[in-house]
């Protein structure tokens, strides 16, 4: 493995997505002291609801292609759905997951009793991996429909966090999982952690790996970052990433990720789970 330490940020996934991931980087510097909003390398976003909600998502579409409220009540959804149609904006909507205590001791189980299969190591991603396998993983997820954060987030580099890789014998990432704390500790969320990102390559799915990788990437999140409530985004109809959540620990809640685009600037784009 290389010892080289990677300074320069990498950028990987639809060319929307890179550009809404490279905006929405820099408006965190400015924003990431407001306990108000989130973001762990996709687009910033808000988890307090309120009457400004529709304003906010706006301001956030128009500047970055995209932005999203955590922690929407799902009963309420559509009226603001229909508000920002009426003001030009696409929209999109993930069911809010939630885990606590159960999750961890169902991943902590999972940790303690199963183990890789025998041909792949786990590796966590850091500044000296190489930007070979950061771009692998990348692609991997991205082949899964899943959006790849930033390069130094995946590293750990910018935010407390973690994306792991299950490699095979030839160096190729077969399965990855992450989490990152995404608010401020001033927030009424600051212990909630982004729990997701898993993928698997066609060839190896059914092996339980990306589960394992996620429970991995929980407990050491539960035991070093102190997060103590892991959130996901799923959509209504993805039912086999429902069940394996629930299958971990984690319940739907009443709220849901409300999304809203620019259509401008996210022509063929979406924020994918």
């Amino acid at each position: 493995m290389s010892s080289e330490i990677f300074t320069e940020d990498e950028f990987y996934g639809l060319p929307d997505l890179i550009a809404v991931s490279r905006r929405a980087g820099t408006l965190w510097r400015l924003l990431r002291d407001d306990p108000r909003f989130a973001y762990y390398g996709r687009t910033v976003a808000t988890s307090y609801p309120g009457p400004d909600t529709a304003d906010i998502l706006e301001s956030l579409a128009r500047l970055l292609g995209a932005g999203a409220c955590y922690f929407y009540p799902c009963d309420d959804v559509s009226i603001l759905f229909d508000d920002l149609k009426a003001r030009g904006l696409e929209t999109d909507r993930h069911e809010h997951f939630m885990g606590g205590e159960a999750m961890h001791r169902e991943c902590s189980r999972m940790v303690r009793e199963q183990r890789l299969p025998s041909d792949l190591t786990l590796v966590r991603l850091d500044a000296a991996s190489p930007q070979s396998l950061v771009r692998d993983t990348a692609a991997l997820s991205q082949s899964c429909d899943v959006t790849p954060v930033r390069g130094n987030i995946m590293r750990g580099q910018d935010i407390r966090g973690i994306c792991l890789s299950a490699v095979d014998g030839g160096g190729r990432p077969v399965a990855t999982a992450s989490s990152y704390m995404l608010h401020h500790p001033e927030s009424s969320h600051a212990t909630d952690a982004f729990w997701g990102m898993l993928a698997t390559a066609e060839d190896r799915r059914g092996e339980g790996i990306a589960a394992l990788l996620g429970a991995h990437a929980l407990v050491h999140m539960w035991e070093t970052h102190g997060a103590r409530g892991f959130m996901t985004g799923i959509r209504a109809d993805n039912d086999p990433s429902q069940r394996l959540c629930r299958r971990m620990g984690m319940d739907e809640t009443e709220w849901a990720y409300a999304v809203c685009l620019d259509p401008t600037l996210m022509a063929g784009g979406r924020l994918t789970k």
